[in-house]
């Protein structure tokens, strides 16, 4: 059901490991999700949004099922891409100063 698509290792020492999109088999493509590490393990982050008094809000919804199965093949897809070489091969460098939902 689920695609990873464009999964990028991030450079930087934080707790945003990885971004990537997402496709359907129906074609659609959903970008800006992202791999974060947190404090029972890593997990996705929904793309979202800054509210005007400062709250974020995921811009995309997903049944708690398919958020679970869209984290199993994210963090998969990630462990592969981090252990075997590739984008994060090279040193990580401290985060830039940011303003991160989390």
């Amino acid at each position: 059901m689920f695609k990873i698509l464009n999964l990028r290792v991030s450079q930087y020492e934080s707790k945003v490991k990885a971004f990537f999109d997402v496709g359907l088999d129906n074609g659609i493509v959903m970008k800006g999700f992202k791999i974060a590490q947190g404090p029972t393990g890593l997990f996705v982050g929904m793309p979202s949004e800054k509210d005007k008094e400062g709250k974020w809000w995921d811009r995309i919804v997903i049944p708690r099922e398919l958020k679970e199965e869209l984290n199993q093949l994210a963090v998969q897809e990630y462990e592969k891409a981090s252990s075997g070489g590739g984008a994060s091969a090279a040193p990580r460098k401290e985060e830039p100063a940011g303003d991160l939902p989390f």
